[in-house]
Order: C-alpha cells, then sequence, then structure tokens
C-alpha cells in the first residue's frame, strides 16, 4: 500500500528537524568543554614554551580540539532545518492540516476570519513543532493507542495573540517514559519553532499551547 504524499513529507519534516536538534544540542554541550581544553592548553604553551616536548603534545592536544570543533560545526549546518524566511501564514489553517491528517478535529469559532490569523512563521518549522506536540501527547508513538486517540486543536483569539491548543480525546494519555531521548528532541525542537515566531509553547500532560502573536494589521 502506497505512503499517503503528504504524511510521508510531514515524516520527512519531523526527521530532519530532531536530527537538526540533535546536532544543535551536541555542539552546545561539547564546544564549552571544547573551549576550556584549548585555553588551557594554550596557556600551557605559553608558561612551556621552552620544553619543546610538551609544547609539541598540547599542539596535537589543539589539532585534536579544533578538529572536534570544526566537525561539530560541520554537523549543525549539514542538518540545517526550518532557517528558511518567515512568511506570514494562517497558523490555524496550517495547524489544522497537520491535524486532520491524524484523524483529528478543529474547534473554532464559527465566526473565525483566515484574514485575521496573519502569523510570521517558517512553514518547514511549525508542521514539524505540531507533529513534535503530537507526538509528546501520544498520537502515533508506540506509548499510545492511535484508535482510542484523536487529537483535537482549539483555537482563540486576543490581545494580539493567536492562541493554539492541542490536547487528545479518548482513552487517557498513555504514560511516556520523560527519559527518552526523542521526546526530549521533540520538546527542544518544538519551543524552538514557538520561540522564533517571537511566541510560546506551554507543554503539559494533557495539552500542548502555542501562543502566537498576530502581525501588526490582522486581525
Amino acid at each position: 500500500m502506497p505512503l499517503d504524499p503528504e504524511r510521508e513529507r510531514l515524516a520527512d519534516l519531523e526527521r530532519r528537524s530532531l536530527l537538526a536538534e540533535q546536532a544543535r544540542q551536541q555542539a552546545h554541550h561539547l564546544r564549552t568543554p571544547l573551549s576550556v581544553i584549548k585555553l588551557i592548553s594554550e596557556t600551557l604553551q605559553l608558561e612551556l614554551f621552552d620544553d619543546r616536548a610538551y609544547h609539541e603534545r598540547l599542539q596535537r592536544l589543539l589539532g585534536a580540539a579544533s578538529t572536534l570543533s570544526n566537525g561539530l560545526s560541520d554537523a549543525v549546518r549539514s542538518t540545517r532545518f526550518g532557517d528558511g524566511p518567515q512568511k506570514r501564514l494562517d497558523a490555524l489553517s496550517v495547524a489544522a492540516d497537520v491535524v486532520r491528517l491524524y484523524g483529528g478535529r478543529v474547534v473554532a469559532p464559527a465566526d473565525t476570519r483566515s484574514a485575521a490569523l496573519g502569523v510570521e512563521i517558517e512553514r518547514d518549522s511549525f508542521e514539524a513543532a505540531v507533529i513534535h506536540c503530537l507526538r509528546l501527547l501520544g498520537v502515533g508513538t508506540d506509548c499510545g493507542h492511535p484508535w482510542g486517540h484523536r487529537p483535537v486543536l482549539e483555537y482563540r483569539e486576543g490581545d494580539g495573540k493567536v492562541i493554539l491548543r492541542l490536547s487528545v480525546e479518548g482513552r487517557p494519555n498513555p504514560e511516556i517514559p520523560s527519559e527518552r531521548a526523542d521526546l526530549k528532541l521533540m520538546t527542544l525542537a518544538a519551543e524552538r519553532a514557538a520561540r522564533d515566531a517571537g511566541g510560546t509553547l506551554t507543554l503539559t500532560d494533557e495539552s500542548a499551547t502555542f501562543l502566537l502573536p498576530l502581525v501588526a494589521g490582522s486581525g
């Protein structure tokens, strides 16, 4: 049975988002100790300038630290994701398409006007963030029960903000091990997408809520 092209596209966004976040986190955690190693090595080189043998060993250590640092930078560059230009989009429509693809439903006021939902977001990273949130709520994970979990997207607007709340109806949310590395990456990537759009993401066991600013002149 052939894969649904849209599901395949979203799965690719999800994978690329996680790879990019993993590379960013690895670089973040390793660059500080590498900088310390380089600083101490350079200091010792100055103090032991007359000791040629130690000087050469420290130079090899500096070379190895630089190689590792360059490798981290290359990994971040090669997995870049969500760094395209932000565009004014209908955040509700984008999120709703993802939720409906996973069998969910959308709750929005009857008088909601698409023109009033202009939010500046990078589409790929926002779509990936919505998928990450659904996973964190147990939709489509090996911890959940897809037949009993129906995602729900609720929309509100106020004070120049768009509020998009994701939750699940059906069976109680499954217990998902918080120590799972992929779930931690999902959380970080989704929070980053909201932050890059000038908003916030609030995650609880029962819901994920995006608070995103409307473009000036919307509404």
